[in-house]
């Protein structure tokens, strides 16, 4: 029995589906039951991470937690939801007997990484109070695996896109492409770090498996030129790839003289994240679980541009 968080959600939606064409036996965490009242596949216990849960009953037979539920948008509850909440559900599944719990985190605990290579050895540096829920929880479950009997794996995500993504961001590269307002920020080579909902899903499938996974920390990623990104953006749009290229100190400067205006679309962030030269190392969830990278940042790109023309 495995029991299953974020469900719903982009990436726990698509995992589901593998856990049950695999036949495996899930039980799903739900605000709203309701939403699963045609899906008899499924056992559902209704509960809000922000509010007591009964975890003795919804543990009950459980021998593997998958957590994915998070609160990314809200700074409100963020702690309610990405720590309080789940630090209870540790320990009853401590309490419990369950055998391993698999952590989907995210490699923003390491912080705003500029240049080099990340891997697992890296210490967090949070910078977000989103990051930093995980990054804290995280922690909780390490010092957890020492003191009692609980496997604990976490994965750690860069950006992670596909079909049915609520994040916006690549919808609005898509925009400016579209309307040719793109234009690359600083020298060619800048890092686009992202990964395919695809081999999230396979790398959690390996962290629930694979003997190994016990008690690890697992990056994954794929990586590519941002010129590779926008490139298979635009072709599968049916578009040629732009080239309009600013500075680096001029997209910061008008950056920085622009914060005023909400709708300014090059802002800090943006800037930052157009300029990076960092990468996330896979070398250890390849060589340890056998993960092997299915979709390549390009070509997922193209793929994932053309189906929203469709």
């Amino acid at each position: 029995m495995i029991f299953l968080t974020g469900a719903s959600g982009f990436i726990g939606s698509q995992f589901l589906r593998l856990l049950l064409k695999s036949g495996c036996q899930v039980r799903v965490l739900s605000r709203d039951p309701s939403q699963w009242a045609t899906n008899t596949l499924v056992d559902v216990y209704e509960g809000d991470l922000s509010h007591e849960i009964n975890w003795t009953r919804a543990l009950m037979g459980v021998s593997v937690i998958v957590h994915m539920a998070a609160e990314i948008n809200d700074k409100n509850t963020m702690q309610s939801v990405n720590f309080d909440g789940p630090f209870r559900f540790l320990n009853a599944a401590i309490d419990a007997g369950v055998h391993r719990w698999v952590q989907l985190s995210s490699v923003g605990a390491y912080g705003a990484v500029q240049d080099g290579v990340v891997d697992e050895h890296w210490d967090d540096c949070p910078v977000g109070l989103y990051e930093k829920t995980k990054s804290d929880f995280d922690l909780a479950l390490i010092q957890a695996s020492r003191s009692s009997h609980l496997e604990v794996c976490i994965l750690r995500p860069s950006n992670v896109y596909g079909p049915g993504m609520r994040n916006q961001s690549i919808q609005q590269m898509l925009n400016a492409i579209r309307k040719n307002l793109f234009a690359f920020v600083g020298p060619e080579g800048a890092s686009a770090n992202y990964v395919h909902v695809q081999d999230v899903v396979q790398a959690l499938d390996l962290c629930v498996r694979h003997p190994q996974a016990a008690n690890q920390t697992y990056i994954v990623s794929a990586w590519a030129t941002i010129e590779d990104m926008v490139s298979g953006l635009a072709i599968g749009l049916g578009l040629n790839p732009p080239c309009r290229r600013v500075p680096l100190r001029v997209a910061t400067l008008l950056a920085t003289m622009m914060q005023w205006w909400s709708r300014w679309p090059l802002t800090l962030s943006r800037v930052q994240a157009m300029s990076v030269r960092s990468r996330y190392s896979t070398e250890k969830i390849e060589r340890e679980l056998g993960w092997k990278l299915m979709v390549p940042v390009k070509e997922g790109m193209r793929k994932f541009a053309r189906d929203l023309l469709q």
